[in-house]
């Protein structure tokens, strides 16, 4: 027993490895973080980060002293764009907004910022086309070396998108009013109320870039008031989506109520014909009812041509109803 015990345990231990040895966790080398540095120009540094969990950021916190509080916020998904000061430092956090035409589904990522003057860190999970589109023209654009102007080009890039996603919206509700007058089902309100919830999460988006947008505007800093007059175009832009997203939001509760309408319209038809079949079949149960009672003295009974007489009755009766029927206007 003592030996089974004791072959375990020297079995379960590596050889030449420590029981206690710690593990560490990956750390950035200078090269990571200077693959990092997308611009350079005139002592102003642009450092782009597309892995907010990775050690780069880590490195990039300590070398230039990001608050710990950003650094979270960064590694926190579907972060509402805001503004947030720590010392000499802002942190701002943008919102790109996608529409998905096949599920009818608005979802939002985030672009973050660390701004200094001379410093400008951008932080996104995954790659940007945007930060591949200003990283481009870097080089041959000077005024890009700016904190002001480099974030002014990255924010406008984005804001640039939301007129595409309405007018992908507007295309859905184009083809969702075709569908309401036609026709009704089930599956038609389904995607009514989902472009309805897409329009209600474009609009949250948009209201908290319209919100982080005034304050920008209203900061005390040099290389933001420098590029003013570029932000306020921004929010300008925002405020046009935010009047679209309005716009199309009373036209698709036109586009449900006419679906509700049609809805009820069509109850209404199917009402009016299964009246109009039970009234026609009444007179024709009551005849047939009234033949059917167990008596011997019936009129018409032993007649040869009751049957014919009492059917002539009843069609007689059928055409008469829908005679009336007509005249009021029933069909």
């Amino acid at each position: 027993m003592t030996t089974v015990k004791n072959s375990s345990t020297v079995s379960a231990v590596s050889p030449g490895i420590p029981p206690s040895a710690p593990i560490t966790a990956p750390t950035a080398t200078p090269q990571d973080v200077q693959a990092a540095l997308y611009g350079e120009h005139n002592g102003f540094r642009w450092y782009h980060v597309a892995d907010p969990a990775g050690p780069v950021l880590d490195e990039l916190a300590k070398m230039v002293d990001l608050h710990e509080l950003a650094v979270e916020d960064c590694r926190t998904p579907d972060t509402r764009a805001k503004i947030d000061e720590y010392g000499d430092t802002l942190f701002l956090v943008a919102n790109l907004v996608r529409f998905d035409a096949q599920q009818d589904e608005c979802s939002f990522s985030e672009m973050d910022f660390f701004l200094r003057d001379k410093l400008l860190i951008s932080v996104c999970d995954g790659p940007n086309p945007f930060v591949d589109q200003v990283r481009a023209i870097f080089p041959t654009q000077p005024k890009l070396a700016s904190t002001g102007r480099l974030l002014h080009r990255l924010v406008d890039a984005m804001v640039d998108n939301y007129l595409p996603v309405l007018d992908a919206i507007e295309s859905r509700i184009e083809i969702l009013e075709d569908k309401a007058i036609e026709h009704t089902s089930t599956k038609l309100l389904t995607e009514i109320f989902a472009i309805k919830r897409s329009l209600i999460e474009f609009r949250r988006v948009t209201i908290s870039m319209r919100d982080m947008l005034s304050q920008v505007l209203r900061r005390n800093e040099h290389y933001l008031q420098l590029e003013a007059v570029y932000f306020r175009d921004v929010y300008d832009h925002l405020m046009r989506a935010l009047e679209f997203t309005e716009t199309y939001r009373d036209i698709l509760t036109g586009v449900l109520e006419v679906h509700l309408t049609a809805a009820a319209n069509r109850t209404n038809d199917i009402v009016k014909v299964m009246t109009l079949f039970a009234t026609i079949t009444l007179p024709i149960l009551l005849i047939t009812g009234y033949y059917g009672m167990n008596f011997e003295n019936l009129p018409l009974l032993h007649n040869p041509n009751g049957v014919w007489i009492a059917s002539a009755i009843m069609a007689a009766l059928v055409a008469g109803l829908l005679y009336a029927f007509k005249r009021t206007g029933w069909f």
